[in-house]
């Protein structure tokens, strides 16, 4: 079963939000079935933001079912493979507080709490919701 753990952002920046206003959700995922139910769950609850989607190192064959979806505009979904293109925290923080995506999208980012309390920030700052997903094995 999927498990989610919304963090406590409350907890980690003591500010206080809103009920249902996290803006970091880490997922943990079991299977690739499980991953393209993420990504096609994030996806349509965020598409008609006519905002970009940014996916930074995506499952390949869990990201490849929303090419499938009739409904999405895949168009507006930019993956980014940290192996070809470097990506760093500071650019992470940076697309979630322009607030120019819809939602960010992280496969497998390892993050100490304290970078985590800094990426709830800047989402919340952005209005940019972030997810984390982890697997707990391998999916590649």
């Amino acid at each position: 079963m999927l498990e989610s753990n919304n963090i406590d952002i409350n907890h980690l920046n003591s500010k206080q939000l809103p009920p249902g206003n996290a803006w970091l959700n880490i997922k943990n995922i079991e299977s690739q079935q499980q991953c393209s139910k993420q990504y096609t769950d994030i996806c349509q609850q965020h598409y008609q933001q006519k905002k970009w989607i940014l996916v930074i190192n995506p499952e390949k064959n869990a990201l490849e079912c929303l090419s499938d979806s009739t409904w999405l505009d895949t168009s507006k979904i930019l993956q980014v493979n940290t192996n070809k293109v470097k990506v760093n925290l500071e650019n992470i923080e940076k697309a979630l507080s322009k607030g120019n995506c819809a939602a960010v999208i992280l496969s497998n980012a390892s993050l100490a709490q304290a970078e985590l309390s800094h990426l709830a920030d800047c989402a919340r700052k952005g209005k940019t919701p972030c997810f984390i997903l982890k697997s707990s094995h391998t999916l590649h």
